[in-house]
């Protein structure tokens, strides 16, 4: 293996994460995958059969399914602001990224209830006892018992440690996946309804927005009882309560140890990550003026319409 991984190939296997890019194979967890080139230096993602067709592996692992479903790339997005981070967004052409530990949600990145923590401490204790006491071919542990589990103890603080440093490393901007304006949105997450702005995008505008940038994973939030199950011990921040069911969050995250403050904003091509934007169903009329006057002095050429929620009906 050469270690060779262009960015050409790091954007294939980002891609096609599920499947093998030769054959259509669907990889299932455990298999090994294989990263390389073929005969004309092309990148190619494939399965173990087929990588028998490549001139040079860069890298080969066993295949781990995300921990998020990726939406249609048609799948409408929405984000739902107050005027003044929408001007910012346009300033600064790009994306706000929050810290994790910013949200006032306040379970972000969580493991589970706190009442069920001594379960989980439980069965990693013991994970960390075995992965000990039975270490790979070639290995011996001479540990005692005592020495053992002294060691999984610290195993799993480190563990535990590791949850929150993630918190502080881990940056997430939050859009709403829906076919449709939701009245709900708009009162949840603009500051002055009257002063509300709506971006609808899609999946696919978003990703390439973004630069097409394999180190930001784009997905749908899993909703879980938290008082029946953990999250992901590797993914928490994929995993949100029922309560916020309604959300129908799609988050795009990435990781970041290096950044110290409380959010970062990533570069976006506004051109294409906006589709239309939407005025709240409560502004002003003046109000849609100001927004395209706005658009206009920021080089934005996207039509700006009137909520839907404020046709009138007749009885």
């Amino acid at each position: 293996m050469t270690n060779r991984i262009t960015e050409e190939l790091s954007r294939l296997a980002f891609e096609c994460h599920d499947n093998c890019v030769l054959c259509g194979y669907k990889f299932q967890e455990g298999d090994t995958s294989h990263l390389g080139y073929g005969t004309d230096d092309e990148p190619l993602y494939v399965c173990e059969e087929c990588s028998k067709k490549l001139k040079e592996t860069a890298v080969r692992f066993y295949f781990i399914p995300r921990a998020y479903t990726v939406p249609k790339k048609e799948s409408k997005l929405w984000r739902y602001t107050d005027f003044a981070k929408y001007v910012s967004m346009l300033s600064t052409k790009g994306l706000y990224f929050a810290r994790a530990d910013c949200f006032q949600d306040s379970f972000e990145g969580a493991k589970g209830l706190k009442k069920n923590k001594s379960k989980w401490n439980d069965y990693y204790l013991h994970f960390f006892r075995e992965a000990i006491k039975n270490p790979p071919d070639s290995y011996e542990c001479t540990l005692s018992d005592e020495e053992v589990e002294k060691q999984a103890e610290r195993l799993l603080g480190e563990f535990e440690f590791g949850g929150e440093i993630e918190k502080k490393s881990t940056f997430i901007n939050c859009w709403h996946e829906s076919e449709y304006e939701s009245e709900a949105m708009w009162r949840l997450y603009s500051s002055f309804l009257e002063n509300a702005i709506a971006v609808r995008t899609s999946y696919h505008s978003l990703y390439q927005a973004l630069g097409c940038n394999p180190s930001i994973d784009i997905g749908r939030v899993n909703y879980i009882n938290f008082q029946k199950r953990y999250a992901s011990a590797d993914h928490a921040f994929w995993y949100k309560r029922m309560s916020f069911e309604h959300e129908k969050e799609v988050r795009a995250l990435f990781i970041n140890r290096d950044c110290p403050d409380k959010g970062k904003i990533v570069p976006c091509d506004l051109s294409i990550l906006i589709e239309e934007v939407f005025v709240s169903p409560s502004a002003p009329l003046w109000f849609t003026q100001l927004v395209n006057d706005v658009n206009e002095k920021y080089g934005v050429n996207k039509k700006v319409s009137p909520s839907e929620l404020i046709q009138e009906p007749f009885f």
